[in-house]
């Protein structure tokens, strides 16, 4: 692992231990609760980031915590975004219906397409959706149990 992988997963498990720390104060005071369901997707997302999101393309092999966090991840991710993809759909349907402007009705629309898309296959490593279908197929490929 290079200098800089080493340095980022220092500081991504001790952001991770200050998030887990503030949900259990949250959970303890009671009254925000509900801050702190909203910050367990963000705190599994750091630890998926910080153990196990380099070690795809390796050949080392999957425990069953990587399975377990992979799965959690993946059916999360599409249930979440999926139904935000949903909603949106939802709302641009309600909006062509109502014969609101085009404009009006494709925003949500496209909005729902990229939701959807990244509930599906999730994101790849750039910052456009070229590698993301091949990002998935890997995934796909290393987490298939044998």
């Amino acid at each position: 692992m290079e200098r800089w992988e080493v340095k980022e997963r220092r500081v991504l498990i001790a952001v991770g231990i200050v998030l887990i720390s503030l949900c259990v104060w949250l959970v303890m005071d009671g009254k925000r609760a509900f801050l702190a369901i909203l910050l367990t997707p963000i705190v599994f997302w750091i630890f998926w980031q910080a153990f196990f999101e380099d070690k795809l393309g390796s050949n080392e092999p999957v425990s069953r915590a990587e399975r377990l966090m992979h799965g959690t991840l993946l059916w999360g991710r599409r249930l979440v975004i999926g139904g935000i993809a949903l909603v949106l759909a939802a709302m641009a349907f309600k909006l062509a219906l109502d014969g609101t402007g085009l404009t009006a009705v494709l925003l949500p629309a496209v909005l729902s397409l990229f939701a959807g898309w990244v509930s599906i296959f999730g994101a790849g490593r750039a910052k456009s959706m070229s590698d993301d279908l091949q990002i998935h197929r890997e995934r796909q490929k290393r987490y298939r149990k044998p």
